[in-house]
């Protein structure tokens, strides 16, 4: 998925005439971030059903769904780098 943004980004930078790179993060970093993710992910879960408020617990399911993505962006990486 990382690499059909960078490509749509290139094609919208060759159409503005800008020049803006995107980062490509290594295996570990994306795995980091999914275990990041996860955590905060489950603990907005758990104050969405501790408090009233039940936005937390939607930003905890979107926060787990992302460390889910993340997670297999990470296992789809073939390089270390």
């Amino acid at each position: 998925m990382i690499k059909e943004v960078n490509k749509a980004c290139e094609k919208l930078n060759d159409t503005l005439g800008i020049s803006v790179e995107l980062p490509d993060p290594k295996k570990k970093a994306l795995k980091t971030a999914a275990v990041g993710n996860f955590v905060v992910g489950i603990g907005l879960v758990a104050a969405g059903i501790l408090f009233p408020s039940k936005s937390f617990a939607l930003l905890g399911v979107v926060g787990v769904i992302s460390s889910i993505v993340l997670r297999k962006e990470g296992r789809n990486k073939t390089r270390e780098s």
